[in-house]
């Protein structure tokens, strides 16, 4: 047991305040060494090996993207994952939504003006391989992307032949070159455009397993990962099916969580104080990654910091998994810096608790805050969520479908859509310019797990997005509602 006396809960509750939730990694940011949490279910999407990354809004697509080209933060990925293939590479960004002009990476401009011109997308995809392949050698020659379109069109064998040599001076320096893709959505004016310049990246990193030396990594929404008319083209099945989703398991989250007030002076000196009090040492994730094989030592300090319970006994509910299944979402998946947002708003409910650093009510009153902005934030990359569930408002869930396609037909849920989306098609699911359906919007919104199709039919709405939608449930326990 915590003694408290020893113990200045205070400052770990003000370490928890200051959390940083900057709402998303901007393109060409900068990723410092300190910055970086290694969460063990990210292995897989740091592997060169497998291509492509799926992820839902601030699951950690763009920051991985960034986090790469810091040489010092793949040196540590390298011994924390056992991927010795990041020891020794060189990484650039192929594409990342950025306005600025590159020395790999297009802009959205660019790559309009070279479609207007007439290129093919693949020609588009070959010259930016082609500038990051000339990005490995010693002394990189300096070529504008409207120059390298050029070469690839005049020249159909240049693309073969420099990445061929380049894969042979990298397999005898033992070296190897990444290059990575972000913000697909960001391609094109519209979907078709969008769909068709992925495709093409898509079809040509697949291409690249020709080469030893060479890969890609491509991010990618899960709505667009979703779209079936992506994959049509050969052997596309190999690339789906090595692909790997960006989840975060609860005690990742939780190991985030600690890692940041450790990364705060204060803070950081009481958190190891409970810790050494409560025999939880192991739980701390010293050096960005989790040492304890065993969740237990993690569950006992997360009890210390925040008591046993969601109140007085355990029928109320574990804090420890209360409040990662309250905030996920249909796919069970919990952005982290929703979860941050929870315990930080948690910190500043009052009155504070003095034996503990947070209690249940604030945790309560933490969880339904950071619900309302995860639903804010949804709707920035998914503006069409909002009329989608506002049709739904004081109905029941979970709702039979055709009851459900009822109330958004009456609601004219998707003449509201199309029209908000006329000006920017973006703005509308991936998959509504070809259905313009009902059902394809229900499709939709299961892809970002905003609803789900339960074994019955049902279509249920979890609790992260219904209750700020004013949408009500059939039994469970009640979810916290706005304090007076």
């Amino acid at each position: 047991m915590a003694n408290a006396k020893t113990v200045d809960y205070a400052e770990i509750r003000n370490g928890m305040s200051q959390f940083d939730l900057s709402s998303r990694v901007e393109p060409n940011d900068e990723i410092a060494l300190d910055r970086a949490f290694l969460p063990n279910a990210h292995r897989g999407v740091l592997d060169t090996r497998r291509s492509l990354v799926v992820g839902n809004r601030g699951m950690g697509k763009s920051f991985w993207t960034h986090a790469l080209l810091n040489q010092q933060l793949r040196q540590k990925l390298a011994t924390v994952y056992g991927l010795k293939a990041l020891e020794n590479a060189n990484v650039v960004i192929g594409f990342n939504g950025s306005d600025k002009v590159a020395a790999v990476a297009p802009t959205s401009d660019e790559i309009a003006v070279a479609l207007a011109g007439g290129a093919d997308p693949d020609v588009i995809w070959q010259a930016v391989l082609l500038r990051g392949a000339r990005t490995a050698r010693k002394d990189p020659p300096t070529t504008s992307f409207a120059e390298a379109i050029r070469e690839v069109i005049d020249n159909p064998e240049l693309y073969s032949c420099e990445m061929s040599a380049l894969d042979d001076l990298l397999i005898r320096e033992e070296r190897s070159l990444l290059v990575t893709f972000d913000a697909l959505d960001r391609l094109g004016r519209n979907w078709d455009q969008i769909r068709s310049l992925s495709q093409t990246l898509l079809s040509r990193v697949l291409r690249l397993q020709s080469f030893r030396s060479i890969r890609a990594k491509v991010f990618i929404r899960v709505d667009q990962f979703s779209d079936t008319e992506l994959f049509r083209f050969p052997d596309s099945s190999k690339l789906k099916n090595s692909s790997v989703h960006l989840r975060w398991e609860a005690e990742d989250l939780y190991g985030l969580m600690l890692f940041e007030l450790l990364r705060l002076d204060r803070p950081g000196q009481e958190l190891r104080r409970l810790a050494r009090d409560t025999n939880t040492d192991l739980a701390l994730p010293d050096d960005g990654k989790m040492g304890a094989m065993s969740t237990q030592p993690l569950e006992s300090l997360i009890n210390a910091i925040a008591g046993e319970f969601m109140g007085s006994h355990k029928k109320r509910g574990r804090v420890y998994t209360w409040i990662p299944l309250h905030l996920s979402d249909a796919a069970d998946t919990c952005s982290p810096r929703t979860f941050l947002r929870a315990w930080g708003a948690a910190a500043t409910h009052t009155p504070s608790p003095t034996d503990k650093v947070v209690d249940h009510l604030g945790l309560s009153e933490g969880v339904r805050q950071a619900s309302r902005d995860r639903l804010v934030e949804l709707q920035e990359d998914y503006p069409w969520i909002d009329p989608a569930l506002h049709a739904l408002r004081g109905e029941f869930v979970p709702i039979e479908r055709e009851q459900l396609l009822a109330r958004w037909d009456q609601g004219a849920v998707l003449q509201t859509i199309l029209k908000d989306s006329a000006s920017e098609p973006t703005k509308a699911p991936v998959n509504l310019e070809q259905s313009e359906s009902l059902q394809g919007l229900l499709e939709a919104m299961k892809s970002i797990a905003v609803m789900e199709e339960r074994a019955n039919g049902k279509i249920n709405v979890p609790d992260i997005f219904r209750v700020e939608a004013g949408i009500k449930r059939k039994g469970g326990v009640a979810v916290p509602r706005a304090s007076k």
